[in-house]
């Protein structure tokens, strides 16, 4: 991620507070969007994140955020997310840590691999990383923040699904 793109974030964070989260959640969505997936629902409440369609398979994304680190996992998060592998969902973890070197982090989820209601660093999503779905995203994300973080922080979330609105293939649960 260009250094640029995180410095926008720190201005979206200390404007935005507490809906940080999930501004950067519709940012991500944004640029899924243009890398031409199919059918994406981005969901701002409860249940999956972020649901797409890559190629044909179904893949569905915990959209994790940090203020330090680290992130924590809950035991519920963990259910659903075994749920959706039961169901043949091909389930990532996107994770986004505070840091001027971080990156996006999309890591395949496999049950059992990481503990519930304990600080992670991005070290253990690391062996889980699918690196082509990160090629994927990067450059259109930084583009995407580029151009949309000013909605972000001045319209927040309503202005944000104004934006993802502007895309075909995006749908709201």
């Amino acid at each position: 991620m260009k250094q640029e793109t995180h410095r926008k974030l720190e201005q979206m964070r200390a404007e935005v507070g507490r809906d940080y989260g999930k501004l950067v959640q519709k940012l991500l969505a944004v640029a899924f969007l243009e890398t031409d997936v199919q059918k994406l629902v981005e969901r701002s409440t409860q249940g999956i994140d972020l649901e797409m369609q890559i190629a044909g398979e179904r893949c569905v994304f915990e959209v994790k955020t940090s203020e330090s680190n680290s992130i924590r996992l809950s035991a519920k998060d963990f259910e659903g997310l075994d749920r959706l592998v039961e169901d043949g969902a091909s389930v990532y973890i996107a994770a986004l840590m505070n840091g001027p070197l971080e990156s996006w982090i999309l890591a395949r989820y496999t049950p059992g691999e990481f503990p519930a209601g304990k600080d992670l660093s991005s070290f253990p999503f690391r062996a889980h990383r699918d690196s082509d779905l990160e090629r994927r995203i990067l450059t259109a994300f930084d583009r995407v923040v580029d151009r949309d973080v000013h909605t972000a922080i001045t319209r927040r979330q309503g202005g944000m699904d104004e934006v993802l609105q502007g895309y075909p293939a995006w749908g709201r649960a």
